[in-house]
């Protein structure tokens, strides 16, 4: 049985095109170093920095982010900011 890679992938539709600068806040939020944060995720540290190009997280990787952003308090208003992403996905144009 041979060892699966995975391989970093642009930014999907739907998936916030301004991930990259969320995961660059959430880690100065955290206070932690990209490699305790990659240790924390259970992934490289080079995973973290095709994260930070562009690439976008499998899901068992962004499952792991969120556990952990929630557990610090930083999932909403660092990582995630539901109101905008829901008017982005949720194709509403105007603003209230």
């Amino acid at each position: 049985m041979g060892v699966k890679r995975q391989l970093a992938r642009p930014l999907g539709r739907g998936f916030p095109p301004d991930f990259p600068e969320r995961l660059e806040r959430f880690r100065e939020a955290s206070g932690l170093s990209w490699r305790s944060l990659a240790t924390l995720l259970g992934v490289k540290p080079y995973r973290l920095r095709e994260w930070r190009r562009g690439a976008v997280p499998n899901g068992q990787h962004l499952f792991a982010l969120l556990t952990l952003a929630a557990a610090l308090g930083l999932r909403d208003g660092v990582l995630m900011q539901p109101e905008r992403d829901l008017r982005r996905g949720g194709g509403l144009d105007r603003r209230d």
